[in-house]
């Protein structure tokens, strides 16, 4: 695939991927390196979240493992992605879980969403693969009901010269692209959203901690006002974004 045309690499991603790659998406968010992360991220979502009955836009879905998790858990979801394969398999998945309240639809997020009126829009990973995302944002905003709220996971700087991202342009010809918050919400703010939160990845909080502070902050002879510096320090540390950020859009 010419990497002249990104746009249509993602549409034939999921095509080009083949049985072991589609084995792969179909255990999402299982059998990954990255599953404690997708478990993280959206248990954070989830906490977030008004509860049901709600609505919910999944713009970049893919095969729409996101949207599945979110109608097993209650919301009106409706799912869309630039790949008709990866739309087929969504269905296929969904009507094996028994989940009717989901709707999975082939789009481009940067030309048309479906009608207005949702609570929330996601970008799960999907953001930083658009062409235009000053386009893609108005989407999000146009489907967005008064008040409501968009929800974007994307990488921050220098995800375009990971491993994983070299290879998938190698390979694939997709756009990889960093998306830190600030550009999404300079971006955000000129389509018509009024107000942000910028948040360190959910899974990115536990690691911090755990590698960085938790450790040595407890290591014996510690007097109890160093340790609370310690954990002082982490917390200062964490509320930082590093690889990539959760940033919340209101309407």
């Amino acid at each position: 695939m010419a990497a002249s045309d990104p746009k249509a690499a993602e549409r034939a991603y999921y095509a080009r991927l083949g049985p072991e790659g589609l084995a792969h998406v179909r255990r999402k968010p299982f059998g990954d390196e990255r599953t404690g992360q997708y478990l993280a991220d959206m248990g954070a979502l989830l906490a977030m979240l008004e509860p049901p009955p709600r609505s919910v836009l999944d713009l970049g879905c893919g095969v729409g493992w996101t949207s599945r998790l979110l109608a097993r858990a209650g919301y009106a979801v409706t799912g869309m992605d630039l790949a008709p394969e990866s739309i087929q398999l969504g269905r296929e998945l969904a009507a094996q879980e028994g989940l009717t309240d989901l709707q999975l639809l082939v789009g481009d997020y940067e030309t048309a969403g479906p009608a207005g009126g949702f609570d929330y829009v996601l970008f799960y990973d999907a953001l930083h693969h658009a062409a235009d995302e000053a386009a893609a944002l108005k989407t999000a905003w146009t489907a967005l009901r008064s008040g409501g709220a968009m929800f974007a996971f994307e990488p921050g700087s220098g995800h375009n010269r990971s491993r994983l991202s070299r290879r998938a342009v190698e390979e694939f010809g997709v756009r990889e692209r960093d998306m830190p918050p600030q550009r999404i919400w300079r971006l955000g703010r000129k389509v018509g959203f009024r107000r942000r939160l910028i948040l360190p990845l959910p899974h990115d909080i536990n690691r911090s901690l755990y590698r960085r502070d938790y450790h040595a902050s407890s290591a014996a002879g510690r007097g109890w006002l160093e340790k609370l510096w310690g954990y002082y320090r982490a917390a200062g540390w964490m509320l930082r974004p590093r690889r990539g950020a959760l940033t919340i859009l209101w309407k």
